[in-house]
């Protein structure tokens, strides 16, 4: 059987500090289940759930959603880990979905915090097979509208039937990409296993913004004077000091972001900018 859709989903059972909404996170996951369940329905999916320390409840939580094709078009493996940590089980999931690239078309890393349109899967792997798309994130991040990233947004945006869409530079560890480019991007994809930040391993992908004077140094100038400080103009420099070589050789994938966003991903930091009146 070839599938759309191959998604290794990691869960963890410990609160983030800047948990949204949900003060429990037995009782965020379950919403988050609900959710992913409903969105996936009707698609063919090979769905592994990767559960990193989890106690017996979670694994009757996912059980009891997935198991025995109660999710239509949707098949259930469930794994389990001695509480190795964010950074291992995200280089699990690459390792299981390079795995899963033979027999599906489409590739998903997922988490277990984030909410999703009943259409989100569905647009997501829609608009994949546009020309240019290489990987989209369900994450309209408030990142992206920051007033010091207006000098390297270029404002491409393309319309699809459900959203409009913008490339951008990075994302959070969520996102969907063809199976036939997993090789491709698989030393890019793994820095993040090595030890490196999100952020900066979707600048190692996309390349966007880390070829311009005016934001690599200026977004450092800015950093070093500016008041107030702002990370956010100091990260394409960072990039350059930590990927060097391997920023240039690395093959160049475009990403785009939906607006609005098709999943709020609960995080306080990362809510969508209409959630939060951005």
């Amino acid at each position: 059987m070839r599938y759309q859709l191959a998604i290794v989903h990691r869960v963890c059972p410990a609160l983030a500090k800047t948990a949204a909404i949900y003060t429990d996170k037995f009782e965020m996951v379950k919403a988050t289940t609900t959710s992913l369940a409903q969105a996936l329905s009707g698609i063919r999916t090979k769905l592994i759930v990767l559960l990193d320390g989890c106690d017996g409840k979670y694994e009757n939580l996912f059980d009891r959603a997935f198991e025995g094709g109660r999710v239509d078009g949707v098949e259930y493996e469930r794994i389990s880990t001695p509480a190795i940590g964010n950074q291992a089980t995200y280089g699990k999931q690459l390792e299981l979905l390079a795995a899963l690239s033979k027999v599906t078309d489409n590739l998903y890393f997922s988490e277990d915090d984030y909410i999703y349109r009943p259409h989100a899967f569905r647009t997501m792997i829609e608009f994949l097979q546009e020309p240019g798309v290489d990987i989209v994130t369900p994450l309209d991040h408030p990142d992206n509208y920051q007033r010091d990233r207006e000098s390297y947004l270029k404002g491409v945006i393309r319309v699809s039937a459900d959203c409009h869409w913008r490339e951008i530079g990075s994302t959070c560890c969520t996102f969907m990409l063809k199976s036939t480019d997993i090789a491709r991007a698989h030393k890019s994809l793994s820095y993040y296993a090595e030890g490196g930040s999100d952020y900066v391993m979707g600048l190692l992908l996309t390349k966007f913004g880390c070829y311009s004077l005016s934001t690599v140094v200026g977004g450092g100038f800015r950093y070093l004077f500016g008041k107030p400080r702002n990370w956010m103009q100091l990260i394409h420099l960072l990039a350059w000091l930590k990927l060097r070589f391997r920023l240039v050789f690395a093959p160049r994938f475009r990403l785009w972001s939906p607006m609005p966003s098709l999943a709020v991903h609960l995080c306080k930091p990362s809510l969508p900018p209409l959630l939060t009146g951005r």
